[in-house]
């Protein structure tokens, strides 16, 4: 499992490992992705705000939520 796969794994998201292999997304290229991209892919919306939510965190940057308080 690469790691990319892992990390969809642990967001319980793994269902879309094979869609991003498809398009050739890796966790690198995962992280240029714009909320337009991933809906383009077919990534729901929830979904969606779930892997940004998960990318904010893992890049270390503050999200937006804490930049609004």
């Amino acid at each position: 499992m690469d790691s990319l796969a892992a990390w969809l794994a642990g967001l319980g998201l793994e269902r879309y490992a094979p869609v991003f292999a498809d398009h050739d997304v890796d966790l690198d290229a995962l992280r240029l992705l714009a909320e337009a991209d991933l809906e383009r892919l077919g990534i729901s919306l929830g979904h969606r705000k779930k892997l940004l939510r998960a990318l904010v965190e893992l890049s270390g940057a503050p999200s937006r939520s804490l930049l609004l308080r």
